[in-house]
Parts: C-alpha cells; sequence; structure tokens
C-alpha cells in the first residue's frame, strides 16, 4: 500500500492506494473534483494533474498527449498515471466562466421579511442555483459550476454504466451530485441571514441525474426499454439530500415526463407556457442532452437525443469551457478573421460557441464543404489565389494551390500523421480546428435537427405553422441565431420566429418552489407525450440528412 495525498485548493485528502493503482480511481475515491470526458479510457488527454511526487513513468499514451513542456514540469494524465510510492498529486481548481442571463431582482435585500427559495438545475454538464422570492416568484440572482461527475464521463451513459458496474461508484455519483449542487449554491455567496430565510429547495435534471441523485435503480433506465424506474415527484427528498441543506428546508424533486426526458425539459414546458401555447411552437435546450418539445397547440411531445459535448467544448481537439480567454466567435471578411475571447483574455480554447461561429464562417466561403470536409482547395478564394509561379508555402504536391488569404491569416491546412485536416486558427499559437472537431460537431448538430424533424412529422406540421422556436440552454440560449440556422441545425425557419432564452430548466424550476407551481409541473407531465427515437422508423434517415452543413 502507498499513501497518497490529493490536493485541491484549500482543500487535502491523504488516503491509502494500492501500488500501481490508476490515480484517477483514487482521486474518485476522494470526492474532489477531476474531469476525464472519454471516461478513463485515454482517448481525450483532458484529465492532466500536477504531480508533486510519486507515479511511474508515463506510458505510451500520456507521451502522446502530453507536450515534452507538460511532461519536463510533471504533468500527467490522471487515467492513466499510476501510484508508486507515496505520491502527491494537485488538482486545478474548477473555474466556470457563468456567462449566463438572469433576471436579477434586489429586491429581496430591502424586503426582509419575502421567503426565499432555492431552484437547481443538475445539468449533465453545469449546475446552476437561482435564488427566488417565493412571494411572486422573482429571481434575484444566479451561479453555477460544473458537475463533479464528469470524473465518471462526459455523458450520462458512462456514468450509467460506472454506476451499475459498481455499487460503490452509484454511491460515488450520488455524492458528486451533492457536491455539485453545493457548488453552484455557494457560488451565489449567500449570507447567513439570507440562508435563514429559504423555505424550500427544487431540483430538476434529466432522468439519469435524477435517478442518480435520488439512488433509484438504474437497471430500467441503462437498457431496453429505456424507461425511468419512477416518473413520479418526490416531494420531500430531505432524505436523499445527506443533509446538505438544513432540516427546515422542504426540498422536492418534481415529476419527470419519461424515457430520457426529465424535470429539466418540464421545466421548459411551464417556463415557455406550453400549457397556454399560442399556436404552433417548439422549444430546443441545447446540450450535451438534447431536449427537444413541440407543440401543434394541443399535443405536446417531446423528445431527448444524445448531442454529445461538443457544444460545451469537449471533445473538441482545442476545446474550452467557458473560462476567460476562451474563444465564443470568429468573424471572416475576406481572408482576415478576428477572434472573440471571454474577457478579451489570449485565446486558450475553443468553446462550443467558437466551435460553431469558425464552422459557420469557413463554411460560408467554401473552406467547408456541404458535407463537412475542410477543403484544401478553398474554392470561395479563387480570385485571390496567387497567380505567378508557384510558392513552396503556398503550395503542396498533396493540396495544390491554396490561396494566399488562407495561408496569410488562417496560416495553413495541414494534415496530421492520421491523415486528418485541420484548420489553423492562430498564427502564433497552436489553436486550430481539425476534421474530427467538424465530425463531432456534425454528430451534435445532426442528433438535434433529426429530433426537431420527427417531432414536426409526428404532429403533421409544417415549417410555416411554426409560431416561435426557442432555443435555450446555457448553449442555446446565446447561440448565434445565423450560424445554426446556416448550418442547418433546425430547420430553415423565419429567423424573426427564432429567440434566444436562457436558463428555461432553471427558471421553470423556480417557478416550481410554489405549490401553485409544482401542481403545474404535474399536469404537464401527465399532458406530454414522449416520442423514442430509437424505434422511429424516420429517424435514421433524418439524422443523415441532418448531418449535413446546410439549411
Amino acid at each position: 500500500m502507498a499513501e497518497v495525498t490529493v490536493i485541491y485548493g484549500s482543500e487535502i485528502q491523504t488516503i491509502q492506494a494500492d501500488e500501481g493503482e490508476i490515480l484517477g480511481d483514487v482521486i474518485a475515491r476522494t470526492g474532489l473534483p477531476l474531469e476525464q470526458p472519454c471516461a478513463g479510457r485515454g482517448t481525450c488527454g483532458k484529465c492532466k494533474v500536477l504531480v508533486e511526487k510519486g507515479t511511474a513513468p508515463p506510458d505510451e499514451i500520456e507521451l502522446k498527449n502530453l507536450t515534452p513542456g507538460e511532461i519536463a514540469l510533471n504533468n500527467r494524465l490522471a487515467c492513466r498515471a499510476r501510484v508508486e510510492g507515496e505520491t502527491r498529486i494537485v488538482l486545478s481548481p474548477i473555474v466556470v466562466y457563468s456567462n449566463k442571463i438572469f433576471k436579477g431582482s434586489s429586491r429581496y435585500k430591502k424586503e426582509t421579511d419575502v421567503p426565499l427559495g432555492l431552484a437547481v438545475d443538475l445539468g449533465s454538464t453545469t449546475v446552476a442555483a437561482f435564488l427566488t422570492c417565493l412571494d411572486n416568484g422573482e429571481v434575484a440572482a444566479g451561479g453555477g459550476g460544473l458537475n463533479q461527475q464528469t470524473v465518471y464521463g462526459s455523458d450520462v451513459i458512462s456514468r450509467l454504466a460506472a454506476a451499475l458496474d459498481d455499487d460503490q461508484n452509484k454511491n460515488r455519483l450520488h455524492r458528486l451530485a451533492l457536491a455539485s449542487i453545493i457548488q453552484a449554491v455557494d457560488s451565489l455567496n449567500l449570507s447567513k441571514n439570507i440562508w435563514q430565510r429559504i423555505q424550500q429547495v427544487t431540483i430538476v435534471g434529466n432522468v439519469a441525474m435524477h435517478h442518480l441523485l435520488a439512488e433509484l435503480p438504474l437497471e430500467n433506465l441503462a437498457y431496453i426499454p429505456f424507461q425511468p424506474h419512477d416518473t413520479g415527484a418526490i416531494k420531500d427528498a430531505r432524505p436523499i439530500m445527506d443533509g446538505i441543506f438544513p432540516e427546515r428546508v422542504q426540498v422536492s424533486l418534481p415529476p419527470l415526463i419519461g424515457g430520457f426526458v426529465g424535470s429539466d425539459a418540464l421545466a421548459c414546458l411551464a417556463y415557455f407556457g406550453f400549457d397556454e401555447p399560442a399556436g404552433p411552437m417548439i422549444a430546443i435546450d441545447l446540450g450535451t442532452n438534447g431536449e427537444v418539445m413541440a407543440t401543434d397547440g394541443e399535443r405536446i411531445l417531446t423528445t431527448s437525443t444524445a448531442a454529445g459535448p461538443a457544444f460545451e467544448g469537449v471533445n473538441i481537439s482545442c476545446g474550452s469551457r467557458a473560462v476567460a480567454g476562451a474563444i465564443t466567435d470568429l468573424v471572416l471578411d475576406n481572408g482576415e478573421f478576428s477572434l472573440t475571447t471571454i474577457s478579451d483574455e489570449e485565446p486558450v480554447g475553443l468553446t462550443g460557441s467558437g466551435l460553431l461561429a469558425a464552422t459557420a464562417a469557413f463554411r460560408r466561403v467554401g473552406l467547408i464543404e456541404e458535407s463537412g470536409r475542410i477543403n484544401p482547395d478553398c474554392g470561395a478564394y479563387a480570385e485571390l489565389i496567387h497567380t505567378g509561379e508557384k510558392d513552396p508555402e503556398t503550395s503542396s504536391p498533396e493540396y495544390g494551390m491554396i490561396p494566399k488569404p488562407c495561408m496569410e491569416y488562417l496560416k495553413k491546412i495541414s494534415q496530421d500523421d492520421k491523415g486528418s485536416r485541420r484548420i489553423q486558427l492562430t498564427p502564433d499559437q497552436d489553436f486550430y480546428l481539425t476534421q474530427l472537431d467538424i465530425r463531432e460537431l456534425q454528430k451534435a448538430k445532426g442528433a438535434i435537427r433529426a429530433a426537431v424533424d420527427v417531432l414536426l412529422s409526428n404532429l403533421d406540421l409544417e415549417l410555416g405553422d411554426l409560431k416561435q422556436v426557442i432555443l435555450t440552454g446555457s448553449f442555446g440560449g446565446q447561440v448565434d441565431v445565423d450560424a445554426i440556422l446556416e448550418i442547418g441545425m433546425i430547420p430553415p425557419v423565419n429567423k424573426d420566429a427564432v429567440q434566444n432564452i436562457a436558463n428555461g430548466a432553471g427558471y421553470g424550476a423556480a417557478m416550481f418552489l410554489t405549490e401553485q407551481g409544482f401542481a403545474l409541473g404535474e399536469r404537464l407531465a401527465k399532458r406530454a407525450e414522449q416520442v423514442d427515437l430509437d424505434t422511429d422508423v424516420q429517424f435514421h434517415q433524418f439524422y443523415i440528412d441532418g448531418m449535413k452543413l446546410a439549411p
């Protein structure tokens, strides 16, 4: 046995581990946060930790994913590095830049007798918390943090598999969910006086998050028929909260709709007025698990599709969450382009919105084709191609002539040892967009588009029938509408019908803090119909068509 010390900011934990044990497994036992988007398979290179002491030499996969500088500094991959003697490792603090849009109200500070509640959206990737005035439903403040369950994978399937594999994993996932909720609530920086006024807590999430939090049986959800163990509301959830909230606080979990359509989608239905719609409408919660909701004015259909974590910047070569310096936009104009980063800091990576903006911009000029293939000829720049003698810096036997603007401002289109083309985004830093990154975006947008098309077909709705298309979620609430219409993530509706509304699930959860709001949620859960995409005969063809980067 060996002693392993894990340091996360001011928190230090020391535990015993077997010689040769994987660091990621050791860290998971501490409950401290560690992101492993590929579920520890060694394919993403994202779970980097700083080793101060101990561990065996890096293996082949680490050498491939770590730069010489990182290896010299003794950065290691937690999913590959192994304990060797007394070991001490440092976890980088997780910082989630919260650029959400909140409907703030300061009334609760002046009117100190107003009772308060907390609405929590337990998302697969991020967790948001909202302080709410219970007398009129005003959302006073909002904050968020990372879902620490990502140590078991960025997708819910990986987490369900881990929980089914080991009861201890199931309990750890439950506790990581609680830790994530605490982190999100702590981001609100509530004073003791404010805490004394909190009476209600409502937590919404997708079906997997709900079941892992509530420690419900997972077999029916993880295997055929892929249905919840129980869709009913948990009106008194204090027994499963492990004492993280005061005893006087009432904690509740609203009902689920079915399949993988959970109480977060139900909250969106409530907040967007699906109980009394003005006419046919669609709402899409864009995230790792994309929920799509549609109504023809009478029936309400819902579905969930595994869009994957590309919208969060995960599984992208130079991907980044929304932190300072993350690239959120790219504008290309006659060969010149500019990058927009959070807080105007130097670029650190590409967010989901940055990935979308770059793909749409390069698609617009022909650098990326409708099929998603990177086009080395960049035909849209034909009039700008150098017409003199071939310059070895602007041509190659494989690609032929490359337009000078593409060479000067995109730096180059290169090809790695696997034959995957990539577009360099910065002239002096190693940020780029690869062919595989574009495929990740295509898979995500294809899944969303297919889900929308299935629901429209089931409701016999034409595009012209839609009065409103709502995009919500931390990504959907701010995504560029022109870009998603250009690449065909949603059907080619009139742009004026599309609306970005942030935090639909969080604001719906805030509605559920009152008896009337909770009752509305229960009525909507009974009324909404869940469509299983895996059994829908049209889904496969819709998905193939949806992969195209075209309206």
